[in-house]
């Protein structure tokens, strides 16, 4: 199930019956609503504009795309986010075995003066980050140690099914051009940049060129933090975390985490914490209590959250379409939840 049909189903819930809180429903619409501007105005107006920078030359042939501007010059006033440092853990140049094997780390990164992170996340053994260098058009960088990971699945909105070629085939560097969504294509490009590794780049715009800039900036020795601003550090028997995910498309204004917990195949939990710097209020009031605190379970479904943080919402999903978890796994779970003191302060993050 993808995050896309997690909130459609959602949000369906929350309408079906009873109130809809407005201040949560701001949040989603403040991060999703900003971001879809940014990238309308920058696609109208640029065919080379450019999305990620990440570094390593493949045999393109294909150097530095001259005129590319800074990336913070196409949104002035809005600031860039980083994923932390993961401090003693190695990056994927000297161990590719690790990448997707732990949801909370990232074995690589990006070159924060050339890009800026607009999401990242790990999922199903794929690490996976999105990014801008200035053009408005996200390029994403996907790397996991497993061949047979990105030969299939959906990019960019588009199935793409490689499975039936060998990975020398598949992962030769060159650019595969697909039917975009309107008049601009979208391309994928397959490569292995380090032995036992292998990378995916895609981008939607008029010329695979975008990818080649975003080779330039990809930083194998890094390694960093997915979760943040949210740790758990309670969870359920026999649970694990099993995926990660951060949307920071319109940071410092909007930031979404989302964490899954998982204990088996349909005994799964969404924890998700959602902020909005445009949130008039937060609820105060609620029928629970966890650990003290208060926290208000949704009449609509099987949803709980934990109040009191100012502008966001932090709430566990233990329903349908999934089954095994209760309204006490949820507690466990929010109550051992460590959130930023400031959301929109990184140094707070620790």
């Amino acid at each position: 199930m993808t995050d896309l049909d997690e909130r459609i189903v959602r949000a369906l819930r929350e309408r079906a019956e009873g109130t809809v809180d407005t201040d949560r429903l701001t949040a989603r619409a403040v991060a999703g609503g900003k971001a879809r501007r940014r990238r309308r105005r920058a696609g109208a107006g640029a065919a080379v504009g450019l999305v990620a920078v990440l570094g390593l030359t493949v045999g393109t042939g294909v150097g530095w795309l001259e005129g590319v501007r800074p990336p913070h010059a196409a949104a002035p006033g809005t600031s860039a986010v980083t994923p932390p440092w993961a401090d003693d853990v190695p990056g994927a140049a000297s161990r590719p075995d690790l990448v997707g094997t732990d949801p909370q780390v990232l074995h690589f990164g990006l070159d924060p003066a050339r890009a800026r992170y607009l999401g990242w996340e790990v999922w199903s053994g794929v690490e996976l980050v999105r990014a801008d260098v200035g053009g408005g058009r996200a390029v994403t960088v996907e790397l996991t140690s497993s061949a047979a990971a990105l030969m299939h699945g959906v990019v960019n909105g588009l199935p793409v099914d490689l499975s039936g070629m060998t990975v020398e085939e598949a992962y030769d560097g060159s650019d595969r051009r697909h039917r975009g969504r309107g008049d601009t294509p979208s391309w994928v490009r397959l490569w292995q940049p380090a032995r036992g590794l292998y990378a995916r780049a895609t981008v939607t715009a008029a010329t695979a060129r975008e990818i080649d800039v975003a080779l330039r900036a990809l930083q194998l020795g890094d390694s960093r933090r997915c979760g943040d601003p949210v740790r758990l550090t309670t969870l359920p028997t026999g649970a694990r975390l099993t995926g990660c995910r951060v949307e920071a498309d319109s940071f410092p204004d909007a930031l979404r985490v989302s964490l899954r917990v998982t204990a088996s195949e349909q005994r799964q939990m969404t924890v998700s914490f959602e902020y909005a710097s445009s949130s008039a209020s937060s609820r105060t009031e609620g029928n629970r209590t966890i650990a003290g605190r208060p926290a208000y379970r949704y009449p609509q479904g099987e949803q709980l959250e934990l109040l009191g943080f100012p502008k966001a919402h932090l709430v566990a999903d233990f329903g349908w379409p999934f089954d095994g978890f209760t309204e006490q796994d949820a507690a466990l779970v929010l109550g051992g939840a460590r959130v930023a003191e400031d959301p929109i302060r990184p140094e707070t993050w620790d």
